[in-house]
Formats: C-alpha cells, sequence, structure tokens
C-alpha cells in the first residue's frame, strides 16, 4: 500500500455567484432555458444554479379577467440581496 496517496483528496474551489450572473440567470430564464441549461453553459453544478433562483424568486400576481394568477418570477437584485444576507 502506498502511503503517499492517503491523503490525496482533490481540494474543490466554490465561488459565489456574482451580481452579474444573477444578472444572467435572469436573463436565461426570461429566454426560456431551463436550469440545468445554464449550470452546463456554465460548467457549474445544478446545485449552485438552483438556489440561487429559489432565493431570487418571488411570488407575483397577475389579474387576467377579475381572476388573480400567482406565479414565481425570478429577480437577479433580489436574489443578490438574500445572498447577502446569509453570507453575512
Amino acid at each position: 500500500m502506498n502511503m503517499s496517496n492517503i491523503n490525496s483528496t482533490r481540494k474543490s474551489s466554490y465561488s459565489h455567484l456574482s451580481a452579474t450572473e444573477r444578472g444572467e440567470i435572469a436573463a436565461y430564464l426570461t429566454m426560456g432555458k431551463k436550469p440545468a441549461e445554464i449550470a452546463r453553459l456554465w460548467g457549474r453544478h445544478l446545485s449552485t444554479i438552483c438556489p440561487a433562483i429559489i432565493r431570487g424568486s418571488i411570488k407575483q400576481v397577475m389579474d387576467k379577467s377579475g381572476k388573480q394568477t400567482f406565479f414565481n418570477a425570478y429577480f437577479a437584485d433580489s436574489g443578490q440581496h438574500v445572498s447577502k444576507t446569509y453570507c453575512q
């Protein structure tokens, strides 16, 4: 057994999404891209993209002919604010 390989785990480096990247997420979502597609385009893991989308999503109300419809919309500035709050 080679003892030099015992602690050979690769060190992973992680980085937070920037405000610019959050803006790009908003643009991609508006274009109809799925989170998995965004992750592939950037070479990021899906587990980085999905929480960012969840943090920046705000419930919206649309009124069509007197009937209210609820949906979630992603806002990059909201996601950035929530992320900064979590990281403090």
